[in-house]
């Protein structure tokens, strides 16, 4: 709006200029270049950002800018979506919202299905308030225990780190995908290159020449600031620099750790496991993983692990092993040959308890089955899945940390103190909100088991004793072995089984006459199983161990041995000491017990074995040039390094599985009944009225489409050149069809005509008087 002004001296003027004229001052050549310099800096910044933008890395800074600028404004949005909430069902969904999908969605979902129950109910006219209830209560310390589980991960120490070097996706590490995660370990391992340089000039090295001890000083540092980032530096145990260490740091380490801690393959490994770990234990604070939901691990790293197992398939598909003198072998095949084979595996499992069994049975041994389960507070979820009060945020890694370092440790150490002794075996399971419990047969002196088991279960339930009462048996449960009602091996087998391969356990019940079911996650016993080694994969956990006995390794390579010799008759057929070789006749003969005697007994000191595993540096170094060990072979330490036999002859390397020829007769399709034989070849040579289906009837001729006819007046070599490819194709076979209507005769000699080589005219008009003809 424009104001009026009744007078003139109303009216506002301009700037007086130096006059006093009240004419505006003109622009003096100082502010017109000022402004030209503006303009061209302006211009300059401009190009500059197009050309960085162009960049690899400036195309990456872009991306995560921009991506940045996304998630802010989807906060932004979800929080005037929150502002805007009309009651606390609305006010849940928009901080759902904010979340991750694998986390936003499933709880999104259940919470519109309770809404939509709600509104139906009260449509009926009845009170309910099942969203409401769901969103204020379970929702809200569903929220609590995500920040607690974040809190894990997102450390001062973390977060400063990534703030620093600008590694801003370290902050959602668990939304990120595989591709996602190869960027952001690319520019990890450049910010700890840079940082190393950096510390090596600062700590004086000179002209590029290291010392070890300016390197060892910068290692300290990278050590440190991996650790922020909840990695394990390489080499941490044997090259830190702790004042209360008793030895020297062993430097022929420090170069393969400073190349791993460098390197982005290395570190893409490390994140995608740290990742995982993190993403799960996200999905187990949002109780989705539990009885009600997704057993022992998320549907989320389910399918992951399934995925994996399919490029794993593939991978040993496309490879092969071949040694020095060109002798290959499928990589697929060995490696079911192996132990790596469930079935081979399970086996080798139950031979060995036989062994533990019948060994037990001449000692005079007595047999209990014990279960250990962590605290309440290792528990993030309770049987019917709702939250456990009393989880405190501890991890999977925790509980299984518990048992291993807490429980068994203390176990150990009190019956070394006592002088007893045991021996048997423990399988690792998951509950099933994936914390870990353990189950145990072990073996003992008949007058000593009882001690045993008093002081594992007073050890057990020594954490957090007031939670139980007088009830202990949800923390430990001990049941002596009843041989009316079976076998130690015959206890501990269903456990292999459910935990190894489901063809152990798998098949109908004899009670309910139905396909068994596993009581802890309430599906299949094919599911379980799959879901039991699934969540021993992302968790990195050992599923068995046996302990008192010698080793299972040595076994293995003896049994290679006789193999080995059994193949090659013209070499010995017995070692040249007596006494290995007896323990070589038991592992052939699959005699475990018979192989413990030989080597020594239970409960014998590693080092005291007859036999043990060889080692050797490998030939090749390693991709952080380093000689890393390899099993040679057996030997005994009581006679020397004279024992020592190769079990591992030949050098292996991967190669490629070369393509098979296209023509290759493997390439037949399937044979439909009824239907025309598949061709042995991608071109069917047969003519059309030969072709006949599998039960020998002749296929009704098709008729050919009319072809375009030769204008009156128009040049053949104009018209060919007119002509498109398909109608070129449809023409040629236009003129081998009316040739396979001759004679047998015409056709053997137009099919000898064929093969030799016909000199190509200069025009068209030969094949266009053949066309001519046919055409009639």
């Amino acid at each position: 709006m424009t104001a009026e002004y009744i007078r003139d001296w109303q009216q506002p003027r301009h700037a007086v200029g130096r006059e006093g004229t009240g004419i505006p001052a003109p622009g003096s050549a100082l502010s017109s270049w000022l402004d030209a310099y503006r303009v061209e800096n302006e211009r300059r910044q401009e190009m500059a950002d197009a050309a960085f933008s162009a960049t690899p890395l400036g195309n990456l800074i872009n991306k995560s800018l921009d991506a940045q600028e996304k998630q802010d404004k989807t906060i932004t949005l979800a929080g005037d979506a929150r502002k805007q909430a009309r009651d606390a069902v609305d006010e849940a969904m928009a901080s759902l919202r904010l979340l991750p999908s694998y986390l936003r969605d499933p709880l999104i979902r259940h919470l519109s299905f309770l809404r939509k129950k709600q509104e139906a109910d009260r449509r009926k006219g009845k009170k309910s308030w099942q969203a409401e209830r769901y969103a204020r209560g379970t929702l809200r310390k569903i929220f609590e225990r995500l920040d607690r589980t974040d809190g894990r991960w997102l450390t001062p120490g973390y977060r400063s780190l990534a703030g620093r070097e600008r590694l801003d996706d370290l902050l959602y590490l668990p939304q990120l995908n595989k591709h996602q995660i190869q960027t952001l370990a690319t520019m990890t391992a450049a910010m700890f290159s840079s940082t190393f340089e950096k510390l090596c000039d600062g700590f004086g090295a000179t002209d590029g020449e290291l010392t070890m001890d300016v390197t060892l000083k910068a290692y300290q540092i990278l050590a440190r600031m991996a650790l922020h980032l909840h990695i394990m530096p390489p080499h941490y145990d044997a090259l830190t620099t702790d004042k209360d260490r008793r030895n020297e740091p062993d430097t022929e380490l420090l170069p393969g750790a400073i190349l791993r801690l460098t390197c982005a393959e290395w570190w893409k490994r490390k994140l995608w496991l740290l990742r995982c770990e993190w993403r799960e234990e996200q999905l187990r604070a949002a109780c989705l993983v539990s009885r009600k939901t997704s057993p022992y691990l998320s549907q989320d790293a389910l399918s992951e692990f399934r995925a994996q197992r399919e490029k794993t398939r593939d991978f040993l598909k496309s490879f092969m092993l071949e040694n020095e003198d060109g002798f290959t072998i499928d990589l697929e095949t060995v490696y079911y040959a192996g132990v790596s084979n469930p079935v081979h595996r399970k086996a080798e499992m139950m031979a060995t308890m036989k062994g533990l069994e019948l060994l037990a049975e001449a000692r005079g041994d007595k047999a209990v089955f014990l279960t250990v389960t962590c605290p309440s507070k290792y528990h993030a979820t309770t049987e019917n899945g709702h939250q456990n009060p009393k989880w405190n945020g501890a991890t999977m890694r925790d509980s299984s940390d518990y048992l291993v370092n807490t429980f068994f440790a203390a176990v150990r150490k009190k019956l070394n103190r006592d002088g007893l002794r045991w021996y048997g075996i423990r399988t690792v399971e998951p509950h099933h909100d994936g914390t870990v419990h353990w189950h145990m047969m072990v073996f003992a002196h008949p007058e000593e088991i009882d001690t045993i088991v008093s002081h594992t279960r007073d050890i057990a339930i020594q954490e957090d004793r007031h939670e139980l009462g007088d009830d202990i048996t949800p923390r430990f449960k001990a049941e002596y072995v009843d041989g009316s009602k079976g076998t130690p091996t015959s206890y501990i087998a269903t456990y292999i089984g459910k935990n190894l391969d489901s063809r152990a356990v798998d098949g109908i019940d004899p009670k309910t006459g139905k396909p068994r079911v596993d009581h802890e996650t309430g599906k299949s016993m094919a599911e379980s199983v799959e879901r039991a080694i699934g969540w021993a994969r992302l968790h990195r956990v050992r599923q068995f161990q046996f302990f008192g006995i010698p080793s299972r390794q040595v076994w293995r390579e003896l049994r290679r041995l006789a193999s080995q010799m059994a193949r090659n008759q013209e070499g010995p057929q017995r070692l040249k000491d007596d006494a290995m070789d007896a323990v070589l006749a038991a592992a052939d003969a699959g005699c475990f017990a018979t192989y413990i005697e030989k080597q020594g007994g239970v409960l014998v000191p590693r080092k005291d074995y007859l036999i043990r595993t060889a080692y050797d540096l490998a030939e090749e170094l390693n991709d952080y040039g380093e000689q890393s060990v390899q099993i040679y072979g057996i030997w005994s330490p009581q006679i020397g390094e004279s024992s020592r036999v190769c079990t591992h002859p030949d050098n292996w390397k991967l190669v490629r599985r070369k393509p098979e020829a296209e023509d290759s007769a493997r390439e037949n399709g399937f044979d439909l009944q009824g239907g025309p034989a598949a061709p042995w070849t991608r071109g069917n040579n047969c003519p059309r009225v030969q072709e006949t289906d599998n039960n020998g009837t002749e296929q009704p001729e098709e008729r050919p489409a009319p072809w375009p006819q030769l204008p009156d007046g128009v040049e053949v070599n104009e018209w060919m050149r007119s002509l498109k490819r398909h109608e070129r194709r449809a023409l040629m076979r236009s003129l081998r069809d009316k040739q396979a209507k001759n004679s047998s005769d015409e056709m053997q000699s137009w099919t000898q005509s064929r093969k030799q080589q016909r000199p190509l005219p200069d025009n068209h008009e030969l094949l266009a008087k053949e066309w001519r003809e046919s055409a009639e």
